[in-house]
């Protein structure tokens, strides 16, 4: 292999990036791609003609935790150690901080060698929408559409359930799907809210944030009478109520991946839980 170097991710390497990403089949268009870009900082790993071997990008969450996707290395040089030169570039650029990641099975040694730990399956879910299967009625719940009047306290949930604050994130997607969205109110506060945007194949749900399943429930199928066409939302694997419901609304459980964290890992708070991502990248 002749000699690797790693540069920052500029725009005009997202061509490249988008190629990558085609090879391992999967569903990113340039749109989302120049989306998580816009959001992050990442590496690019070129060989000596300058071409794009392989990307990793990551987001900053304040100083004290970030995550990390958008790891790819082109198949005819994998094995070769450029992930894990990727990988310690984003590493250096972090610092301190918390980080976490979603893993597939090829990737799940690498990031072990790099110090972090299986936390958490994650269930993709995706397909047509062929019902909208009944749910239980949540107890002192009002259910509506979101308005960018609730962004701030829409971040504050999020803030919450995550365990960080990403309002950069979150007010990013609220304008990608043009304010589409949910929102629910119990006795005078927010409880949970779901938004949606266009994202690869379709429309993808996420970030959602509920105090239980019920809610999660109830806000995704508000959503899915707005919705048509390819759907896609990605959910923590241990809520299985929430999976099994998805199922019988026609979205598949297509793959499962792991979380990761390398840090200390943050308590999840009862009171708000994230039940949908807003992508793999970005938790």
């Amino acid at each position: 292999m002749g000699s690797i170097t790693l540069r920052r991710l500029e725009a005009h390497d997202l061509g490249a990036a988008l190629r990558l990403s085609q090879a391992e089949r999967w569903s990113h268009r340039r749109e989302d791609w120049e989306f998580h870009y816009r959001l992050g900082r990442g590496w690019a790993a070129c060989d000596a003609d300058g071409k794009v071997l392989g990307t990793a990008s990551w987001w900053a969450y304040g100083e004290q935790f970030g995550t990390v996707g958008l790891v790819l290395v082109d198949q005819a040089h994998q094995g070769q150690g450029i992930g894990r030169q990727l990988m310690n570039g984003v590493m250096s650029d972090a610092g301190a901080r918390v980080l976490q990641l979603v893993a597939t099975k090829a990737g799940l040694t690498l990031y072990q060698r790099c110090g972090f730990r299986e936390r958490h399956g994650i269930g993709q879910h995706h397909g047509t929408v062929t019902q909208i299967p009944a749910s239980t009625p949540v107890p002192n719940t009002v259910l509506r559409a979101v308005s960018h009047a609730d962004l701030d306290a829409v971040c504050d949930l999020d803030a919450a359930a995550f365990g960080a604050n990403r309002r950069q994130v979150v007010s990013a997607v609220f304008d990608a799907g043009g304010g589409v969205g949910v929102i629910a109110h119990r006795n005078g506060r927010i409880a949970g809210f779901a938004l949606a945007r266009q994202s690869g194949r379709g429309t993808l749900i996420g970030p959602i944030v509920a105090d239980d399943q019920g809610l999660a429930i109830a806000l995704i199928a508000h959503q899915l009478k707005a919705t048509s066409g390819f759907t896609r939302v990605d959910i923590p694997k241990a809520a299985t109520q929430l999976a099994g419901w998805l199922e019988a609304a026609g979205l598949a459980c297509v793959d499962t991946v792991t979380a990761m964290i390398r840090g200390d890992v943050r308590e999840e708070r009862a009171e708000a839980r994230v039940f949908g991502l807003v992508s793999q990248a970005l938790g």
